[in-house]
């Protein structure tokens, strides 16, 4: 072989070697950036993991105050139906309750209440 085609073979080959080190290099590069992204989701998904159990705990306090306002709301019916069969018992023993009420007095009554309701829409 020549001097000439050794030179060439030489410069080829170095140039092959310097070419692989660059695409090393930029493969490098690309690692460093997936890796970046990965941290930066796994910061993300943190983030959000940390988010959804507040919002689990929120809806359970939620829960238990829906479930409060249930066994609330269901020991009113009951006090209320009871009430209703001590009112249906105390007017079947009333001597008033068969006498029908003045229209005057079911009038001042209506206003009465119409009033309370008003003062009471105006306080909220």
């Amino acid at each position: 072989m020549s001097f000439v085609n050794k030179w060439i073979t030489a410069a080829l080959g170095t140039l092959c070697v310097v070419m692989l080190l660059l695409y090393c290099r930029w493969l490098s590069h690309q690692l460093n950036q997936l890796k970046n992204e990965k941290q930066q989701a796994a910061v993300a998904l943190a983030e959000e993991r940390a988010y959804s159990a507040k919002i689990r705990t929120q809806y359970l306090q939620i829960q238990e105050v829906m479930d409060g306002v249930a066994e609330q709301k269901q020991a009113s019916e009951s006090r209320a139906k009871e009430l209703q069969k001590q009112l249906v018992a105390a007017q079947a023993n009333s001597k008033c309750f068969s006498v029908p009420v003045p229209d005057s007095v079911t009038q001042q009554l209506r206003e009465r209440a119409a009033e309370i309701n008003a003062a009471t829409t105006g306080a909220k």
